[in-house]
């Protein structure tokens, strides 16, 4: 394990290295992703939601950000303009709403942060039409939202890796879950047994989330940990 970061606000900096780390997963489990899309959707989750987060690469590599605001708002537009699909208007939709906390802000706190993410879970639950239990991506972020509502003591460290693991239980949980929404929803039983594509992505952004504030670099080494090390966009296809 890196070190760890036991600042109590995330800087700009450690959530452009969030998004970052969350564009390398999703480049790398492209395939994994579309494979569990396959059983009851498309078949694209993986490959779309990578041809978004490669166009947020490029992004984060050549932009300078007045604030949060703005950063985050040119992240979801970025994906609303190159994800094909449902995911793409989810993950815009969420970050488009999560930028609102970022207004006039270089840093967040645990209470803007959680904020904020209620108010992206809010915006996807309005767009999809959609709620927890559904086997989409809300199971995934729903608990996890819950999880950093409820963080009442310990450093924003213990709470993002409380908020982390709620979203992986819950990505796991729709394994047992009818589908009600897109694709799978005309499957009836038949979708029961898969985990859902959306949801094992979003149990991502979770987790790198974690993983970006306990793996930060060390003072003395000032060196990115191997297993976040940022893509270079131009090689990621």
């Amino acid at each position: 394990m890196g070190h760890v970061n036991m600042a109590e606000v995330l800087r700009e900096s450690d959530l452009r290295t969030w998004i970052e780390n969350f564009a390398n997963v999703v480049l790398r489990e492209r395939d994994h992703l579309d494979e569990l899309d396959s059983a009851i959707g498309d078949g694209e989750h993986g490959s779309n939601l990578a041809q978004g987060m490669t166009a947020v690469l490029t992004l984060l590599r050549d932009s300078e950000f007045t604030d949060l605001r703005e950063m985050f708002d040119a992240i979801g537009m970025t994906i609303v303009n190159s994800v094909g699909g449902a995911s793409g208007a989810l993950y815009g939709t969420l970050f488009l709403r999560f930028s609102d906390a970022g207004d006039g802000r270089r840093e967040l706190d645990l209470g803007i942060l959680t904020a904020a993410l209620a108010s992206g879970m809010a915006g996807m639950m309005e767009l999809g039409r959609t709620k927890a239990g559904d086997k989409t991506m809300l199971d995934a972020i729903h608990p996890a939202v819950e999880a950093l509502s409820s963080a009442r003591d310990g450093s924003l460290a213990m709470a993002l890796e409380r908020a982390a693991q709620a979203a992986t239980q819950g990505r796991d949980a729709t394994a047992a879950m009818l589908a009600r929404r897109g694709r799978g929803s005309y499957l009836g039983d038949r979708s029961l047994g898969h985990v859902d594509a959306g949801a094992t992505s979003m149990a991502a952004l979770f987790q790198t989330l974690s993983d970006t504030v306990r793996q930060s670099p060390t003072p003395s080494s000032g060196q990115p940990d191997s297993s976040t090390a940022v893509v270079d966009p131009e090689r990621a296809t």
